[in-house]
């Protein structure tokens, strides 16, 4: 067990004032049987009225409403919390086990799967870990190639991409092997902005398993949230008012 200090920050800059903007953000980490959260503070800029609920994947949410001009949303939590890996959910929904947008393969993808269901691999740890071994070998970790939209196939098709596509790509093997499998977004020390992983069910609980770094999960990862694949678990989703804009999203996370 290792006990963490953590802080994520955020800035969304537009290019252009935005009002009746609502947005969802999913930033507070959740208590699991793995974590439990000593202490965190969120800080919202422009200050603005908040309302937390839960989502159905149990991903903390705060909710809110910037009604007049702004060109700028910044959030940061700080906190702690005390990670043991050792200790695993043992909670499945069944929603794991199918398909998503992100995770649907295509031709090119099912017959990779299928050249590899054949190795007679039946533990499920050992067969999650081959196949994190043979992405590692593959798929070049690369980022400004892929974007936050690219699928689990797309990013397959270019052998490319970053944490997000290496764990869409592992989910994907994992359920067409009849494995439930969910993505996890959160902090870890190898990265100095979010991270995200896999955990796939065993039979009995839920086990992590990072194949962009191709390691099993430890103390080192603080979760945030989890879900079907990244949309379900978007740092910060909204709806705004205003002339077109870009954003310049700025991000930084220190894990210690």
């Amino acid at each position: 067990m290792k006990t963490l200090s953590f802080s994520f920050s955020t800035k969304l800059t537009f290019d252009d004032y935005v009002h009746d903007h609502s947005f969802a953000l999913r930033i507070i980490p959740p208590n699991t049987e793995a974590q439990k959260i000593i202490s965190c503070g969120l800080d919202i800029s422009p200050a603005v009225a908040t309302k937390q609920t839960v989502d159905a994947f149990g991903n903390n949410v705060t909710a809110g409403y910037i009604q007049g001009d702004h060109r700028f949303l910044d959030f940061e939590i700080k906190g702690t919390a005390e990670v043991d890996s050792t200790k695993h959910s043992t909670f499945l929904m069944p929603c794991y086990l199918y398909q998503s947008e992100y995770t649907a393969p295509d031709e090119e993808l099912r017959d990779f799967y299928t050249e590899l269901k054949d190795k007679n691999i039946s533990d499920v740890s050992a067969r999650a870990a081959f196949f994190s071994d043979i992405l590692s070998d593959i798929i070049e970790y690369k980022k400004g190639v892929t974007t936050t939209a690219t699928t689990a196939a797309e990013a397959f098709a270019m052998k490319t991409g970053v944490c997000q596509d290496f764990s869409h790509i592992l989910i994907s093997l994992l359920r067409m092997g009849g494995i439930p499998a969910r993505y996890v977004a959160g902090l870890a020390f190898c990265d100095g902005e979010t991270h995200s992983w896999v955990e796939y069910w065993t039979g009995n609980q839920w086990e992590g398993i990072d194949p962009a770094n191709n390691c099993p999960v430890n103390d080192d990862y603080l979760v945030i949230s989890t879900g079907r694949d990244f949309r379900d678990c978007a740092i910060d989703r909204g709806v705004m008012f205003g002339r077109y804009t870009q954003q310049l999203q700025l991000v930084r996370s220190v894990l210690t």
